[in-house]
């Protein structure tokens, strides 16, 4: 839905009582606690219980008392409305944010179109669609990251020898 955020996937039932497994698609855990209200299939729904059986959220939603009910939001997302997101420290950037961004270099070539980016152990790595060439792994670092303006949809990189080859 514009102007949401997804910060859950429901994989499926656990239980009787209307629990649904969660993978969370957020760092923030203040996000799944109970009384927290999340849109659930673009519904309001308030958290009535949150158990971590095998160490991922199992959570019940207000509406779904029993297992045959829950059942219909396998698949859904669990999403906030964008304007609930904490405001980051200058230099910091929501993922969502940063898809779609022109990537150029520092000298003003075109590299292409930020796609996605993949959060490793040490730093992320940004996918970058190229036309007519393979994608490129552009890593997420203070040297080669020269800049990114949201307002102009733009990031600059120094890309390092080989990193686009």
């Amino acid at each position: 839905m514009p102007g949401r955020i997804a910060v859950g996937r429901i994989n499926g039932v656990w239980g009787l009582r209307g629990h649904v497994k969660v993978t969370p698609l957020t760092s923030n855990a203040e996000r799944l606690v109970v009384g927290e209200t999340l849109y659930v299939r673009d519904e309001p729904r308030r958290i009535l219980d949150v158990v971590y059986p095998q160490g991922y959220p199992c959570i019940r939603f207000e509406g779904f008392p029993d297992r045959t009910a829950a059942e219909a939001l396998r698949g859904a997302l669990i999403e906030i409305d964008e304007a609930d997101l904490a405001p980051l420290p200058e230099g910091e950037y929501y993922l969502h944010d940063l898809e779609g961004l022109e990537v150029v270099t520092a000298e003003g070539a075109r590299i292409g179109r930020l796609k996605e980016v993949l959060t490793t152990g040490a730093n992320d790595v940004y996918v970058i669609a190229r036309e007519a060439k393979p994608d490129a792994l552009i890593p997420a670092i203070a040297d080669v990251v020269l800049g990114v303006d949201l307002e102009a949809r733009r990031m600059t990189i120094e890309p390092m020898p080989g990193l686009l080859d």
